[in-house]
């Protein structure tokens, strides 16, 4: 028999339901890719694997995609924030404990190792020595100007800072020289300023009431007592209760500085000026009426 003639659009017919019976691409013909690739409704990895005869072609992969909700860390509540903060020893703390091992002591002060994050992280110092001295190894402090600054700007923060660490940090910074010396003599000295600036605002309040603010109250309500005669009593009730108002007002509440703070303070300022510090003057830096 004579062979019979399969025109060319047949063919490709043909291997069509072949291929998609047996899922086999790898005979597809090149002109059916290019009416695919025509479309543009594929994307660039999809024609490379059409192009490449990919075997894994019409297989999705599962992936896994992150929301911005999933990527928002979860916030911790107030409770669980503290415990985590007395567990975890922040890096340029235990920067400020390795400076003082290697330049002052050996031994950390006990205040600061009966504190929870530093009694975890060093309770080991003993062992961890004996190992050095087998090993022959031995760990080098090295300054590091960005944990530097972070001390500089949490020196006034006693929660950052706590103040176990007081005399640690004034070794620390005995040696500070240029201008953020000078910028923190000046912040130091306008603490000391605040403290002295509201113990004379007490102590003016406290000499008013003894000396005449008693005198004054009395003359006042005396005077009220002859206004309120020829009033009703609705109308006494609402100017007692404007006054109070009033009162509220003209009365903010003063926050007194914190004692931690300005002690910390004055007592880099002293170690400055048994420096020989001259830049300092020493009237400026006398605290009135402070103890802690």
């Amino acid at each position: 028999m004579e062979n019979t003639h399969i025109p060319a659009w047949k063919r490709i017919a043909i291997k069509k339901q072949n291929n998609e019976v047996t899922n086999d691409f790898s005979t597809e013909d090149p002109l059916n890719v290019t009416t695919h690739l025509s479309t543009g409704s594929l994307s660039r990895k999809e024609k490379k694997r059409i192009i490449n005869n990919d075997p894994d072609l019409g297989k999705t992969k599962n992936k896994v995609t992150k929301t911005k909700k999933d990527k928002k860390k979860l916030k911790l509540s107030r409770e669980e924030r503290l415990q985590k903060k007395n567990i975890v020893l922040k890096d340029q703390l235990r920067y400020l404990l390795d400076f003082y091992k290697t330049k002052v002591s050996d031994d950390i002060p006990k205040s600061v190792l009966n504190l929870e994050n530093v009694k975890i992280n060093y309770a080991n110092d003993a062992e961890a020595a004996d190992k050095e001295q087998q090993s022959l190894v031995v760990d080098v402090w090295k300054f590091a100007k960005s944990k530097q600054n972070w001390l500089i700007k949490h020196f006034f923060n006693t929660e950052e800072i706590p103040t176990e660490y007081d005399d640690i940090l004034i070794e620390y910074f005995k040696d500070l020289k240029g201008k953020m010396k000078d910028d923190l003599i000046q912040k130091c000295l306008a603490q000391i300023k605040t403290w002295n600036e509201y113990s004379i605002a007490e102590e003016q309040k406290i000499k008013d009431m003894v000396e005449g603010g008693d005198n004054k109250k009395e003359s006042k309500d005396e005077e009220k007592q002859v206004e309120d005669e020829d009033k009703s009593t609705d109308e006494v009730e609402k100017d007692e209760t404007n006054n109070d108002k009033d009162k509220k007002e003209e009365q903010p509440e003063v926050v007194p500085p914190s004692k931690f703070v300005v002690s910390r303070s004055h007592k880099l300022l002293t170690r400055w000026v048994q420096l020989e510090d001259g830049s300092i003057d020493k009237s400026s830096m006398e605290l009135l009426n402070f103890t802690i």
